[in-house]
């Protein structure tokens, strides 16, 4: 009875400790945001023309890499398009088109022409979180790129951007330090 007991208890604890593992997943994926900062809006920043430019580094904090971009958001009421076009130091191009559903919740839905999983963003205060998926093509493997793109309004016209990057494994592959500047008002 008493070893029952024991085995009982190290069960009980060892179910709490994996739900408080769980939880604290789950506390990762929130976003912090500034209560004193201009509140964003997602329909009112990505609207029109914005630049960009950013810094990539890879997961030892190395950099990597560069890039400038423009953007152009397009709005009917809560449904948006945005356009974004990227140079990269080496000369590389791209470019990618966002559907996006602003919702009444204080989210948003957002999917890319190559993202293979894109999640509910989130807006609150001055911040936007968009967690979403690339399948990328890798000597001659395509693997599952998550990505979190976390932005923080700063002021009505300028944004700074942190975009991590993970493997299927949950190694960081490589982290954008991001800056959005509105272009004309």
């Amino acid at each position: 009875m008493k070893k029952l007991f024991t085995i009982t208890l190290i069960l009980s604890l060892s179910s709490c400790s994996y739900f408080d593992f769980l939880k604290s997943q789950d506390k990762e994926k929130e976003i912090s945001f500034l209560e004193m900062a201009p509140k964003v809006d997602l329909k009112q920043f990505f609207r029109g023309e914005i630049e960009s430019f950013a810094i990539i580094k890879d997961g030892n904090d190395k950099i990597i890499g560069s890039y400038t971009g423009t953007m152009r958001g397009e709005w009917d009421e809560n449904k948006g398009v945005l356009k974004q076009n990227f140079l990269y130091n080496d000369g590389k191009r791209d470019n990618r088109t966002w559907l996006i559903t602003d919702n009444v919740d204080g989210t948003f839905s957002a999917v890319g022409h190559d993202v293979v999983e894109s999640e509910t963003g989130k807006q609150i205060g001055n911040a936007i979180q968009m967690p979403y998926s690339f399948a990328v093509l890798e000597n001659g493997v395509k693997q599952k790129i998550r990505y979190e793109d976390n932005f923080y309004l700063v002021d009505s016209s300028s944004m700074i951007g942190v975009s991590v990057a993970k493997s299927s494994r949950g190694d960081v592959v490589s982290k954008s330090l991001i800056s959005l500047k509105k272009v004309g008002k």
